[in-house]
């Protein structure tokens, strides 16, 4: 993922006067990261196309409505860590893909993801008298 230092003013409605990008489509870098966003009655499956310094610019099939309040969830599978980004949207662009420029709102999560070894036992539970074990 590119990142691109040039976006890190206020975000807002107006993001884009403060140094960003301008609201429209954005081309399709090589390194684009699927992702999840997770809105208020919504989940999209998008892909972050550009990483700036307190902001992100995902593409999607729809758009999450300006100021509306989210979550990019993406995972690494080869290092098994997931981040989470909590944001809001500062402009959206429909076309064909959607792009939407992301603020970050709070205080990004890492989490190491579990990876199964093996078959996970599982409890059995017996039928019938249980004995008691005394020691």
């Amino acid at each position: 993922m590119r990142l691109n230092r040039t976006w890190h003013g206020g975000c807002s409605s107006g993001a884009a006067n403060a140094g960003g990008p301008e609201p429209g489509p954005c081309a399709r870098p090589s390194d684009a990261l699927p992702a999840q966003l997770i809105g208020e009655g919504i989940s999209l499956s998008v892909e972050v196309r550009h990483v700036c310094a307190g902001a992100l610019l995902v593409a999607s099939v729809k758009t999450l409505s300006c100021g509306e309040r989210g979550l990019i969830r993406t995972s690494d599978a080869i290092t098994g860590v997931e981040y989470t980004l909590p944001c809001n949207v500062a402009w959206a662009h429909r076309g064909n893909p959607c792009i939407m420029g992301l603020c970050i709102d709070g205080v990004p999560t890492r989490t190491d993801l579990e990876v199964a070894s093996g078959p996970r036992p599982m409890t059995m539970f017996s039928m019938g008298r249980q004995t008691r074990l005394e020691g």
